[in-house]
């Protein structure tokens, strides 16, 4: 699975492209990134978004014109119909809505799951291609993602923090901002973070 990788908008929010034989995937199309996805894909199979702020749903809208299917969790559906920054250019509803704590999908041949991790959001997911894991804004290199937003909540992401370190094995980290990293990387920050939480 080839992976391309560019960082858009004020936040630098990184938008992600998966090719594949029947179609690509493009997930967190941030302001003006609509362009970059248009010159590197050939079709798009699916938009999958890992949750709803407006710097990782910016180009959400544009790309649906195209033909492509929006993916959010049921739970941040609501952002892409209100962004609370009041800064997304229009509202759209997605495609398709994704349930429940965990749900897996087949794509154009890519393996799909997404898994719940509230907390920054209320529907931020990791989502998990081929082994893979797009980590949103839950997980960074060295840092994971503030709960002190609209409809952010502290509670939730200490359950969601605790919910990772039982992740079994290893993954790359392909994040919502900054560099890749890895979850063993990961562990020993979550648990640091953890503390903090537990004080």
């Amino acid at each position: 699975m080839q992976i391309l990788k560019k960082a858009f908008g004020e936040y630098a929010t990184n938008c992600y492209i998966l090719k594949g034989e029947q179609g690509d995937l493009v997930i967190d199309p941030g302001e003006g990134s609509f362009d970059w996805v248009m010159q590197n894909t050939g079709k798009i199979a699916a938009v999958l978004n890992t949750h709803g702020h407006f710097d990782h749903v910016y180009d959400d809208a544009k790309l649906q014109r195209t033909g492509a299917k929006i993916y959010i969790h049921e739970e941040d559906a609501f952002m892409l119909r209100a962004d609370p920054f009041e800064t997304m250019p229009e509202p759209i509803e997605a495609d398709v809505l994704v349930k429940g704590q965990e749900q897996s999908l087949e794509i154009a041949g890519f393996n799909v799951k997404f898994s719940l991790f509230a907390g920054h959001t209320p529907g931020s997911c990791m989502i998990e291609v081929d082994g893979v894991i797009f980590s949103g804004d839950v997980i960074f290199k060295g840092s994971i993602g503030r709960w002190d937003f609209p409809f952010s909540s502290g509670a939730q992401m200490r359950e969601s923090l605790h919910k990772i370190l039982q992740i079994k094995g290893d993954f790359a980290l392909y994040p919502g901002h900054g560099a890749n990293t890895s979850l063993a990387a990961e562990r020993q920050n979550l648990k640091y973070f953890l503390q903090f939480f537990e004080r």
